[in-house]
């Protein structure tokens, strides 16, 4: 019976992860300038950029999403400032005046898309100088992932988490930050993302040092080099 809740208990973060503001990569900016023009691509129900606007006083907020559904969930419940509903990487439907943002986030974004580095390089002419990007990805070194291969030598897409029937793209901690740093981008901050009994059970006995099994998502700053 308690494995069985385990599972619930993974299942189920995640699951919620994917349905509020991710708050473990917005943390990531404790610390730094407050961000003034913020674009988030992806934006789904602009749970992120509502949270932004909560914390931070006097930002602009802009909003990028292919879904019709919740571009209009977002603007109706007045989460952003402006929303666009279009992909990234068409010219005609987004398009930005070079330097604009200060802050960009891609929260899990990049491994949805079939060309990621593409969507990187326009985010990358939008940043400021100074700016930084927000960037979480999954991570599929994750144990659950791992188990099912090494045990099972299996593995099954799901409706969500880290084997996402809608990825194109799989990445870990190193994949993610080799592709970073081939498109001119540093990451200055990292944190993994950890949820679930199981998980945070084997990162506390581990002392943190099987952070890159026991996370199911990495969340990054990064700015450009």
């Amino acid at each position: 019976m308690s494995g069985t809740h385990s599972a619930l208990d993974e299942q189920q973060a995640f699951s919620n992860y994917y349905e509020a503001a991710r708050n473990g990569l917005l943390e990531l900016l404790a610390g730094e300038p407050a961000p003034r023009r913020v674009l988030e691509i992806g934006c789904g129900g602009g749970a992120n950029l509502a949270e932004l606007k909560r914390r931070f006083n006097n930002i602009h907020t802009i909003g990028v999403e292919k879904l019709p559904q919740a571009a209009a969930a977002a603007r109706n419940a007045g989460r952003v400032d402006e929303m666009i509903v279009g992909d990234v990487l068409d010219a005609e439907a987004v398009s930005f005046e070079t330097a604009t943002f200060d802050l960009i986030v891609l929260s899990h974004v990049l491994e949805h898309l079939a060309q990621p580095e593409q969507v990187l390089e326009r985010c990358k002419q939008w940043l400021r100088p100074e700016g930084r990007m927000l960037i979480a990805l999954p991570n599929l070194r994750h144990f659950s992932v791992l188990k099912e291969l090494l045990v099972n030598g299996d593995f099954r897409y799901r409706d969500d988490g880290i084997l996402d029937r809608t990825h194109l793209r799989f990445y870990t901690r190193r994949s993610a930050e080799r592709l970073f740093a081939a498109h001119g981008l540093a990451v200055v901050k990292r944190r993994g993302d950890i949820a679930g009994r199981r998980s945070r059970t084997l990162d506390l006995l581990s002392l943190g040092l099987a952070r890159e099994f026991t996370a199911f998502a990495f969340n990054f700053l990064v700015v450009r080099t």
